[in-house]
């Protein structure tokens, strides 16, 4: 091997250029290193805390059963099974806070519960990503078109045509 090596542009290179690259230099201290684990578990301990002080904000809704009770909701949805489970899950902890066991009961029998869902969800819209847009101008089309109550039906088409 040469005694020093050339780059692309046939220059000299020197030793510590080459260390550099090799990313060895006996002349770097490891603190940046250091501090870059120390920054990630800062930011882990940030996200943690945060996780914990919105469980504590959330109520009942922030414990592993309302996560089993949800679970189950997710599990049922769409079977005979799902109404009493409904039924069960407001009884205990209330209507949902989160956007997406919001969306599980607009398909809930209660035609008092869909319309107050629809009426919340309709103002946190705005809020809400592309997706999660398109998803609830969808599901009050559904609304609108094969709602059993008609109350469901005119809110379904009173909050779509005041989101379109």
């Amino acid at each position: 091997m040469p005694e020093k090596e050339r780059d692309y542009r046939n220059r000299e290179i020197t030793w510590s250029e080459i260390d550099k690259r090799k990313n060895r230099s006996r002349h770097l201290s490891e603190e940046p290193k250091a501090f870059g684990r120390n920054k990630d578990k800062a930011e882990w301990l940030r996200k943690m805390a945060l996780k914990e002080a919105n469980k504590h904000f959330r109520g009942k809704q922030g414990t592993p059963a309302h996560e089993k009770a949800v679970s189950a909701l997710q599990e049922h949805y769409g079977t005979r099974k799902f109404t009493a489970l409904a039924k069960k899950y407001l009884e205990e902890y209330g209507l949902p806070k989160d956007w997406g066991n919001q969306f599980l009961f607009l398909d809930y029998e209660d035609p008092e519960v869909v319309i107050e869902l629809l009426k919340g969800m309709a103002q946190q819209y705005p809020e809400r990503s592309l997706r999660e847009q398109q998803a609830f101008l969808s599901k009050l089309r559904t609304l609108k078109t094969i709602a059993e109550d008609g109350d469901v039906r005119d809110e379904a088409e009173k909050e779509l045509s005041a989101l379109s």
